[in-house]
């Protein structure tokens, strides 16, 4: 009688006579393969929106969270309400060359004060050099924009007769802007600041500087500053788009 390890070995060797050649289903191989694939990509895709999307968000945070706006190129525009909600807002206006500007003048608001500190007549054919005088009742740092770039006005008589970076010719009503800030000093009481805004060239048509030099007397310069916005630490001052009252504004008169 055939042991038992004999008989295991016949029925093996029957079951592998008997047995196909081994085979894929390549088709359905390639399927599952590409399904897989296409999962893979999908799942890719989402994680790629993911991080784009905590991206944005992040740097919206650091943007808007209360230190330094780097330099933009360009002013952000207050947002506007919508819905139920929403007031109505009167649209930013703009300086225009023959309207009036009658702001008195308010060199103080809240812990900052600011004059114009000198008017110096460069030469008969250009602007004057005017600096701005900057003192706090607190430490703070200010953020504004750079001094080339704060809003001054010369006035004839309350009337806009040049200035900048801000003022249009008559009837050019088209939005103004300026960086809004990208620049910084640090006050503390009895430790003033001083800015050189350097001079404003342009004028309004039909006048010349050597017309304004002829009669200084006639004429003053503004400077214009805020609205302010006091952060504790921080102390931004803002562009100053029309028609809102600006925080600040110094006045002197042109040197003789």
């Amino acid at each position: 009688m055939p042991s038992d390890d004999r008989l295991f070995r016949e029925r093996l060797a029957n079951l592998a006579d008997r047995a196909a050649p081994p085979s894929f289903a390549t088709d359905r191989l390639r399927a599952r393969v590409r399904r897989r694939r296409n999962v893979l990509a999908a799942g890719a895709g989402a994680a790629s929106i993911m991080v784009v999307s905590l991206v944005t968000v992040a740097a919206a945070g650091i943007f808007g969270g209360g230190g330094p706006i780097t330099d933009t190129g360009a002013t952000p525009g207050p947002s506007t309400p919508t819905g139920s909600t929403a007031t109505t807002e009167e649209e930013p206006g703009v300086y225009l060359c023959g309207d009036r500007y009658d702001h008195p003048g308010s060199p103080s608001e809240g812990i900052l004060t600011a004059e114009v500190s000198s008017v110096a007549k460069v030469n008969s054919h250009s602007g004057p050099a005017v600096t701005v005088t900057f003192v706090a009742t607190r430490a703070v740092q200010v953020i504004s924009s750079p001094p080339s770039l704060l809003q001054v006005l010369y006035l004839k008589d309350g009337v806009i007769v040049g200035g900048g970076p801000m003022v249009n010719n008559p009837g050019d009503t088209r939005a103004q802007s300026v960086d809004a800030i990208g620049y910084g000093f640090v006050l503390a009481p009895g430790k003033p600041h001083q800015q050189q805004l350097g001079p404003r060239e342009l004028l309004c048509p039909s006048l010349t500087w050597s017309e304004i030099w002829a009669e200084p007397d006639r004429y003053e310069v503004a400077v214009v500053l805020g609205p302010l916005e006091d952060r504790g630490e921080d102390l931004v001052i803002n562009v100053p788009l029309p028609p809102p009252a600006a925080s600040l504004v110094v006045k002197a008169a042109l040197p003789g």
